[in-house]
C-alpha cells in the first residue's frame, strides 16, 4: 500500500468514528480536523507530498481515536451511588 492509499484509508477511519461519535461535545474540533486533512490531501502533487500527509494523518488519527475513548468513557460513566 502506498502513501496516497495510506492516508484515504487513515481519513476514512476518521469519517467513521466522526459519523459515530459527531455532534457533541467535539464535533467542531472534529469537523476542523476533518477540513484540514482533506485540504492537504487536495495539496498533494507528488509522494513526498504524500509521505508528509501520510504523517499529518496518522497524527489526526491518533486524536480521533483519543476522541473515540473519551466518548466512550463518557457514555458508559457508572451511576452515582452517593450524591
Amino acid at each position: 500500500m502506498d502513501n496516497k492509499e495510506k492516508v484515504y484509508k487513515l481519513s476514512g477511519q476518521c469519517w467513521s468514528i466522526f459519523s459515530e461519535y459527531g455532534g457533541y461535545d467535539y464535533n467542531d474540533e472534529m469537523l476542523c480536523q476533518l477540513d484540514g486533512l482533506n485540504n492537504s490531501m487536495r495539496e498533494c502533487m507528488n509522494e513526498e507530498d504524500w509521505e508528509n500527509v501520510l504523517k499529518e494523518a496518522e497524527t489526526t488519527f491518533l486524536w480521533f481515536l483519543h476522541v473515540e475513548k473519551i466518548r466512550e468513557l463518557q457514555e458508559n460513566i457508572p451511576t452515582l451511588l452517593y450524591c
